[in-house]
C-alpha cells in the first residue's frame, strides 16, 4: 500500500487505486476505470475577466447551462474562474469548442477556457470535497 495524494505520481506507479472518504473505501480499481466510473464528461474551465460586473457574470452562467443543457453543473466558482462539468461523455468537442467560442463572442467577461476530459485529479478532489462536507 502507498499514500499518495500526486494523482500523476499515482497514475505513474499504481495500475490499481483506492480513495479513502471519511475512513472508508469508497472506490478501488483501476485509473482508466475509475475516471471513467466517477469522471463521466468533460471539464471546462472559464477564466474571467477582473473588469466584468456582477450582472455579466449571472448573464454568462445562464447562456453556459442553455448552451450545454441539460448536462451542464457548475461544479465551482472562485478567483475569477467558473469551473463546469459537462456529465455526457458523448458531446463532440467539436459541439464542447464551438459552443465556447460562441459564448466567449457574446461575454466580453470571458478571457479564456478550457475544455478537457475529467481527470484522475479532479476525481480525486470531488471526493475530498465531498469528505469536508461531511458526505
Amino acid at each position: 500500500m502507498l499514500y499518495i495524494n500526486s494523482m500523476e505520481e499515482c497514475e505513474a506507479l499504481c495500475n490499481r487505486l483506492a480513495i479513502m472518504v471519511n475512513g472508508q473505501f469508497v472506490c478501488m480499481g483501476g485509473c482508466q476505470y475509475l475516471k471513467h466510473k466517477f469522471g463521466q464528461g468533460f471539464t471546462v474551465m472559464i477564466k474571467l475577466r477582473s473588469i466584468g460586473s456582477e450582472d455579466n457574470l449571472k448573464l454568462l452562467k445562464v447562456a453556459v447551462e442553455e448552451q450545454f443543457q441539460p448536462s451542464c453543473v457548475l461544479k465551482d466558482e472562485h478567483q475569477g474562474l467558473l469551473h463546469y462539468h459537462i456529465q455526457d461523455p458523448h458531446v463532440p468537442w467539436k459541439v464542447l469548442f464551438l459552443g465556447m467560442e460562441r459564448l466567449k463572442g457574446a461575454h466580453q467577461i470571458v478571457e479564456d477556457y478550457t475544455i478537457s476530459e475529467t481527470t484522475l485529479e479532479q476525481v480525486f478532489l470531488a471526493f475530498a470535497r465531498a469528505q469536508k462536507q461531511g458526505n
